[in-house]
């Protein structure tokens, strides 16, 4: 609740209140029970509120039926809705834009149909006398072109990034790629090591669209003295898997990079970060092969020893083999330990068994 809470503001709206409710199973119309539901009204009308947005991925129908319930002037937004508005507001490459049009698309795609039946017009009859093709049959043949053509263009720009990648290996670049939960305080680090400003401290999902940039490491008496670093989008639990497809890219740059650097938020609350590295690991087991990675406690700045001895514990409950290193983004505190464990890792020869 307070995640969608944060995201909310991230996308621009006041959070005028909460409503909960436990039940043991989720309504099939409405999502929350109809009394519930008739509570929300009552503070919308009260409170004038303008949005509504839930917590859980709600269906079309569910979207439709809650908005006739609540009236007209209600916008209904589930989580992932909400997500792709602040996906919109917060692109900037045309990659990024059209990946989150891509996502949109999937997800509403069978709105039309939907929004058909709640009219209660399905039954009218195509052929002689009659509307010809339904509507929602022109809405999906246009979102249908829409799609392919947008992921063709994605196509010929994921190409150009491929060969951009295959050329960085060439002339003996490696690459480090830094991911984690969204405000992990990736952008930090990459900021710090690459001299860049990119905007930090925006809310959720700062970071749309992949930046790299070269970085350099301690002196060492043999191997590389530089790498690639690429910052990319945060991972967040539950988001539907039309999103996560939609950011092929991001995924893309994990699985080609020659090290993984995982970051988990040492400061919350040994709740909430079981909940977010159990994210972490799903998202990278389903997409992520085969390629180190090194895990940033980070933000240890703002945790006491007790705090991350607890954190550093359930990381390595689900993360049973992989080294963990404290650092601070911020303060730069054990930076250049991580970057002499970095040295260490890119130096290794990768071997392959078959």
């Amino acid at each position: 609740m307070n995640e969608v809470s944060d995201i909310a503001k991230t996308a621009g709206y006041e959070v005028a209140g909460q409503v909960t409710q436990h039940r043991d199973a989720v309504d099939p119309a409405y999502c929350i029970g109809e009394g519930k539901l008739d509570e929300v009204s009552k503070i919308i009308r009260e409170a004038t509120i303008e949005v509504v947005i839930f917590t859980r991925q709600l269906s079309a129908g569910q979207i439709f039926r809650i908005g006739k319930k609540l009236g007209d002037t209600v916008r209904v937004l589930d989580r992932n809705l909400l997500i792709l508005e602040v996906f919109d507001k917060r692109s900037a490459t045309t990659e990024a834009k059209l990946q989150i049009e891509l996502a949109r698309l999937r997800y509403t795609f069978s709105w039309g149909r939907e929004s058909v039946r709640m009219r209660g017009i399905v039954s009218e009859q195509m052929g002689r006398g009659g509307p010809g093709r339904y509507p929602y049959q022109v809405y999906e043949s246009m979102a249908r072109k829409r799609i392919s053509r947008i992921e063709r263009e994605l196509r010929e720009i994921r190409s150009k990034k491929a060969h951009l990648r295959e050329h960085r290996g060439k002339a003996g670049f490696q690459t480090v790629a830094l991911t984690g939960y969204t405000q992990s305080g990736k952008t930090t680090l990459f900021n710090r090591l690459t001299l860049e400003s990119k905007e930090m401290g925006m809310g959720p999902f700062t970071t749309l669209s992949t930046f790299a940039r070269k970085a350099s490491l301690p002196p060492q008496p043999e191997g590389a003295n530089s790498f690639i670093i690429t910052d990319s989008i945060g991972f967040i639990e539950d988001l539907s898997p039309l999103l996560l497809n939609a950011f092929h890219t991001t995924l893309n740059e994990l699985a080609n990079s020659d090290l993984i650097l995982l970051f988990v938020d040492s400061s919350e609350d040994i709740g909430n970060v079981k909940r977010k590295i159990s994210t972490c690991y799903k998202v990278m087991a389903q997409e992520v092969y085969g390629v180190p990675v090194l895990i940033c406690l980070n933000k240890v700045d703002l945790a006491t020893r007790e705090h991350l001895d607890k954190v550093s514990e359930e990381t390595r409950r689900v993360f049973e083999h992989e080294e963990i290193v404290e650092i601070s983004s911020k303060t730069g505190a054990n930076v250049q330990e991580l970057l002499q464990k970095i040295a260490a890792r890119l130096s290794k020869p990768v071997s392959t068994e078959l």
